[in-house]
């Protein structure tokens, strides 16, 4: 420090470890000598803590850490401050002049509170008047201004000493924001001891640190609507906190008191590994147990079954007839298909038998039947178009487009057989086909002349939807006998997977409702109206891994996605019809399916009902402490605020719960974590933050977000969708080793597991069936989309995360990594394709990994606009430096062309900038809003989804959808270079602040 004119300033009294321009910790010891301790030293602490956004309790001891010392001399004639040599000297006549000099130091003092450019030499307290001695001779005055008696608007109703020292840090409002700006009296008397001075020297240090904004001074008046402090010593042989309205008492004899003073202020909440309130804890849980609503079990013999009674049925009527051809569509895997034919076959050896299958029978036609002969003729192929029927039943749910749907990944699967480009294979869809077909197959050769043509006709049952007056046409079982051209008998009959959705639509859907919980109005939107259904179900239906990419054939994960959606859909409806508006939380769904080749259907259904419960607030009121325990010995409580005060002993140690083994976390980053909440079946969700390290015990999120731009990224909000849970903990250690840089940009926090209870439900569910989408595990235990219930009063922890890291961090972007199926998703019994409910297919990936942003106006937030645009550039350009990730997004646009935008664009939507497909969702603002940029427009730049094609993967899959998912959160920070953001302070009646100019700014790209 060059002279008093920087003592706030980096290299004054405060430091920038390192090196990203925001002061990280003091740069003075300071030498109490025991012979003063002057009440305006809290000021000077207050203002020193305010200054940095992190410290350490040790300054107020000889230490070697820090390059300058602060010393209090007795002087008789003269009260100032002057600097030699690293030595910031002051000179007292009294504690009374001191603390006024002290005080204006802390409340007034700044680079610019004098006009030129001299350094200040000395500054000295001549009875009310300020002289400011420059080296240059020159004198400067400056009146000691009245104390500042001015009541603030900022109030205090302080119900728990918890609110003051929490996980969102000192004392933050109830509403998220950037500023924290605080109005503190400190009260002492001068029989406090040694020790007690020190630890509230250090406490006024670490309100400042935590503030945005600061009142001074702190000492020497009483504002009736300040947050005060109290302290007090006297013969009590314990030591008491109290809080009393908006004032915190200390009282007690010295050296219990000193224990209750430090505790306060040095001990960290318990969610960050401390003790600070750690009583608490235990209400932070729901007590929720297992009651059940009904059990219900079900089975049937089977359309297998039903087959062989009805070929026993005819068998006499047939069994002199020649020239037979016997067709049968059944739900079976090939193996079984095989052994039905033996056993027809045996019965009519003469006869011709098919045994098709009754899912995705287009598909197996093509590949069982057609591919053989044309494997014949492959090198004469010059083509093959695949005419299909043009869905057109007005009543029907499905697409157009169904039949050329059924046959996916058909053209990829035919070409790798025939040796031939996929592109050599197309799709024609027709009003009608001659034959009376469904799909109708012509292959010609290299000249254009025909080779080879056949067709089929597809059996569809009809099946009422959850919603009245709409139904689904799936493929069902049929039994067809011809005697040459003629058609002698014909049989339709329900597949197993028809037998049990009708059986749980028609009985299970009725008395779920019927057993519902609705006695709130927030049930089955903030609550849900029972807690969950598991349906276990046991079937032989097709299961079959293709060799394209992650697809896989699987009917019954179809009725597992029919199953959890079409419910859904029937509560979204009931709600309509019965309060106005569709139910959006039902209650947990659970699918357990397992595939059984050749065992009859049967299920297990179990419901259970919905407790409710509350989380009363924990209202802490006072804390006793002894001579021998830092921490407290007891505590006093209630639980919610009309109820009576709980006394409890406190232990001295907690025992915090460690991360879990599975949880990813960085290995080579340096982070800090605590606990933001428990979820409702009492998991811990974790908060990980990563910062340019301070070295420092106390750091200030609120200020360091103050200085420098923060990122909120959130992985695992959809527990099914896996890849963005690992990827951002690769990310930390990539970020700490090869790009360094953005720490020096920005803060970064991280939800490394935001929905914990949902990844317990995936993991149960891909014990039996690994590689099935497993949408049922999307949401939390209850199946609540727990971001409804943010910015509310929940027993939903889930919910409470995003608004804590809101209320403490107040970031500038929020990422929300997502997933979409990584295979096909089909719904036969909701019209093939995915539910009505989604107005964007999803049926198949439409690229490895895009983006979603949410877009305010660009004529009331032009600044926004400008954020998004640089973020969708940085975003694109760093995903094109991967080209397997370039290639397989062009892969997936190209296949989403061909089966659905060629089709129906609007459905199945491009919007691409430059080379990536990113959506722009038209957001408008509302303070009642879940959504970051929606709630908080003033200080969110920018509000993202990322989605990669990562439900349910593995390997490779796995492996590209973490790096798209790494390259999209580098892309969309990267950018941000904190040296344009502005950081402004302002010295007013209202206290000295420090806030930083919002939405973000962004260099021009050169590119």
């Amino acid at each position: 420090m060059k002279d008093l004119r920087d003592m706030w300033e980096i290299g004054g009294l405060i430091e920038d470890q390192n090196k990203d321009k925001v002061a990280d910790r003091v740069n003075i010891w300071c030498d109490l000598n025991g012979e003063i301790y002057p009440e305006g030293f809290i000021d000077f602490c207050a203002r020193l803590g305010f200054e940095t956004a992190s410290l350490s309790f040790d300054f107020l001891q000889k230490n070697n850490r820090y390059s300058n010392q602060l010393s209090f001399v007795k002087d008789d004639e003269d009260t100032s401050v002057e600097w030699k040599r690293n030595h910031l000297l002051v000179h007292y006549q009294n504690e009374e002049e001191v603390s006024t000099l002290l005080r204006f130091l802390a409340g007034s003092w700044h680079r610019n509170f004098i006009t030129g450019d001299t350094p200040v030499q000395k500054i000295k307290l001549n009875e009310n008047k300020i002289i400011i001695e420059l080296q240059d001779g020159g004198i400067q005055v400056a009146p000691v201004e009245p104390l500042n008696t001015a009541v603030s608007e900022k109030t205090y109703e302080v119900g728990s000493l918890t609110e003051i020292w929490n996980e969102l840090g000192f004392m933050h409002d109830e509403k998220a924001s950037p500023t924290n700006n605080h109005n503190v009296i400190f009260l002492t008397e001068d029989s406090l001891e040694h020790h007690s001075w020190i630890e509230i020297y250090y406490g006024a240090a670490r309100i400042g640190m935590e503030s945005t904004t600061l009142r001074f001074p702190i000492t020497g008046i009483n504002l009736s609507n300040a947050l005060k402090f109290y302290f007090k010593s006297d013969e009590s042989k314990n030591a008491n906190i109290q809080l009393d309205g908006n004032v915190i008492q200390f009282t007690g004899e010295s050296k219990s008191l000193t224990n209750a003073i430090s505790y306060f202020f040095r001990e960290r909440y318990w969610s960050f590994g401390g003790h600070f309130g750690c009583w608490e804890r235990q209400f932070k849980k729901s007590d929720n147990q297992d009651e059940s609503l009904f059990q219900v079990t079900w089975e049937d013999e089977g359309e297998r079954q039903e087959l062989y009674n009805k070929i026993a049925e005819w068998n006499s009527s047939m069994k002199d007839k020649k020239d037979l051809d016997l067709n049968i569509f059944i739900s079976e895997s090939s193996v079984i298909r095989k052994d039905i034919k033996k056993d027809i076959v045996n019965t009519f050896p003469q006869a011709r038998v098919s045994v098709r299958s009754a899912f995705k029978p287009g598909y197996f036609w093509l590949t069982e039947e057609v591919l053989p002969n044309l494997l014949e003729i492959r090198k004469q192929i010059g083509s093959v178009i695949i005419n299909c029927l043009k869905e057109e039943r007005g009543d029907g749910l499905e697409l157009p487009i169904r039949w050329i749907q059924e046959l996916y990944p058909v053209d990829e699967v035919m070409a790798q057989e025939l040796q031939i480009d996929s592109s050599f294979i197309d799709f024609k869809l027709c009003e009608t086909l001659d034959l009376d077909a469904t799909y109708e197959v012509i292959v010609k050769d290299l000249h254009g002349h025909p080779l080879y043509k056949d067709h089929i006709l597809i059996p569809v049952s009809k099946v009422p939807y959850v919603e009245e007056g709409k139904y689904s046409y799936p493929v069902t079982a049929c039994l067809s006998v011809y005697e040459g051209e003629k058609q002698i008998f014909q049989h339709f009959f329900l597949t197993d997977r028809e037998r049990f959705y009708t059986f749980y639509k028609e009985h299970i859907l009725s008395k779920l409702w019927e057993k519902a919980d609705r006695s709130s109005e927030n049930s089955g939107f903030l609550r849900p109206l029972f807690d969950r259904i598991e349906i276990n179900v046991e079937m032989s239906e097709e299961e079959l891994k293709l060799p394209v990419k992650e697809e896989r054939i699987s009917s019954l994960e179809a009725l597992h996605e029919d199953i959890y959606f079409n419910t859904l859909d029937y509560f979204l409806i009931k709600g309509e019809q019965t309060v106005g508006k569709g139910y959006t939380a039902p209650g947990g769904i659970y699918p357990i399916i397992r595939v059984k080749e050749g065992v009859k259907p049967k299920a297990e259904i179990t419901a259970y009902k919905w407790l409710d419960t509350t989380r009363e607030p924990v209202l802490t009121e006072q804390l006793l402490f002894t001579n021998e325990q830092r921490t407290p010995a007891e505590v006093k409580y209630r639980v919610g605020k009309e109820q009576g005060l709980v006394k409890e002993e406190v232990s001295g140690h907690v025992h915090l719960e460690e991360i879990p083994e599975d949880l990813p976390r960085p290995m080579k980053a340096k982070f800090h974590t605590w606990i933001a909440d428990y979820s409702y079946r009492h998991k811990p969700i974790y908060v990980y933050e990563i910062f340019a390290n301070t070295k420092e015990s106390y750091y200030s999120a609120i200020k360091l977000t103050a200085n420098k731009p923060t990122v909120l990224i959130e992985t695992g909000h959809h527990a099914n969708e896996v890849s963005s849970m690992p990827a951002v903990a690769e990310l930390m250690d990539e970020i700490t080793e090869q790009y360094s840089s953005i720490l020096k940009n920005v803060n970064l926090v991280i939800i490394p597991r935001a929905n914990p209870d949902g990844t317990e439900l995936h993991n149960r569910m891909i014990a039996d069936n690994p590689e099935w989408k497993h949408h049922a595990a999307r949401y939390n235990a209850v199946g609540l989309e727990y971001s409804d219930v943010r910015y509310k009063d929940t027993i939903f922890g889930e919910g409470n995360v995003v608004p804590k890291i809101m209320n403490r961090w107040a970031p500038d972007v929020v990422i929300d990594n997502h997933g979409v199926p990584s295979h096909e998703w089909t719904q036969p019994f909701a019209g093939y394709h995915i539910p009505p409910r989604f107005h964007m297919s999803y049926w198949i990936p439409n690229s490895m990994i895009y983006g979603i942003a949410r877009m305010l106006n660009e004529k009331r937030y032009p600044g926004h606009a400008v954020v998004l645009d640089r973020i969708t550039h940085g975003i694109q350009q760093k995903v094109k430096q991967s080209s397997n990730i370039q290639d397989m997004n062009h892969y997936w646009r190209e296949r989403y062309k061909k089966y659905g935008n060629q089709f129906m664009p609007k459905l199945f939507p491009i919007e691409l900038m430059e080379e990536l497909i990113f959506y722009k969702w038209t957001t408008e603002t509302d303070a009642s809003s879940t959504s970051a940029i929606s709630k908080f427009p003033e200080w969110v730049s920018a509000d993202l989804i990322s989605e990669a094609a990562d439900e349910t993967v593995y390997g490779n899959a796995l492996e590209i959808c973490k790096e798209g998912q790494k390259r999209f959160n580098l892309g969309a920070i990267e950018w941000i270079n904190n040296d344009l953001q502005e950081v402004h302070r302002n010295y007013d009646a209202e206290g000295i602040r420090v806030e930083r100019s919002r939405p973000l700014k962004a260099a021009v790209d050169s590119n």
